[in-house]
């Protein structure tokens, strides 16, 4: 890792620190809109910590990829094991109420319809208001001219009266209860292929179409993350379902291997994120 990002690892460590001690004092502690590379962070500090049971991330939706860590007191995990269905969502929302509320709401922003609106123009416009990306959650497009941006509540009102225009195009945003309609917004394309082996730097190279020495120069040099971290070895075994990330490449989700072909190579199954 870079200095950097061992600076931002450790500022994330206090961070869990000072939420573990407000959730010994009887109050839910909440630490907003973690990337998933940070929500594993957390997530091994917890359970090292002992702290485990007693969180819960949340981000708008089931499957949201930006979340909001919420440590619940005793009190709170009491009530949750005696609930039959206590890893739902909407279960937990109902027991810490107004502290979900302030840290995750969500605004609707929609175009006119005068051009195709993309994730990136949503985040540039927002980010040009001159807010953090850390500040906010999932960007979901819903579709070519509509997009639902989570953030907390405090939130919803500047960008309600201050985001007038995504790109060259003109908005209109107004505070949005994620309904059956809602969608994450993902689009995939599928990927179909051969590998000699499920080596980390056989897969990166079937994935983007690298040679096998580039793929592992690619690792080497820190371009490729396995589950949101850092690869470390080009004969990393991969096990899937995973989440592969190639710096210029984008996201894949190796999704399966499926059996042998007369040749003795492994027939590779995968998604890449559009």
């Amino acid at each position: 890792m870079t200095p950097q990002k061992d600076g931002a690892a450790a500022m994330l460590s206090a961070r869990i620190g000072d939420a573990i001690d407000k959730c010994m004092r009887g109050e839910v502690a909440v630490i907003p809109f973690l990337t998933p590379r940070q929500k594993k962070q957390a997530e091994r500090e917890l359970r090292m910590s002992g702290n485990w049971e007693a969180a819960w991330f949340y981000g708008g939706y089931d499957t949201a990829e930006r979340v909001c860590l919420f440590l619940l007191p005793d009190y709170l995990t009491a009530l949750l094991e005696a609930e039959p269905n206590a890893c739902d969502s909407e279960i937990v929302r109902a027991l810490i109420g107004e502290d979900a509320d302030r840290a995750v709401a969500a605004v609707c922003v929609r175009g006119s319809g005068y051009r195709v609106l993309s994730h990136r123009d949503y985040l540039g416009s927002i980010l040009g208001l001159g807010l953090e990306r850390d500040a906010l959650g999932d960007i979901a497009v819903q579709n070519e001219h509509e997009a639902v941006v989570f953030c907390p509540q405090s939130l919803v009102p500047f960008l309600t009266e201050n985001l007038n225009k995504v790109a060259s195009d003109t908005v209109k945003c107004r505070r949005y209860v994620v309904d059956e309609g809602f969608t994450d917004g993902k689009k995939y394309t599928p990927i179909a292929g051969t590998v000699a082996s499920p080596r980390l730097d056989c897969v990166v190279a079937a994935l983007t179409g690298m040679s096998r020495e580039d793929a592992q120069g690619a690792v080497r040099t820190g371009l490729v993350e396995v589950e949101f971290e850092p690869a470390e070895r080009v004969d990393t075994i991969l096990t899937p379902p995973l989440t592969l990330s190639v710096r210029g490449y984008g996201r894949f989700i190796l999704r399966a291997f499926d059996g042998e072909t007369r040749k003795g190579r492994l027939r590779l199954r995968a998604d890449q994120l559009i």
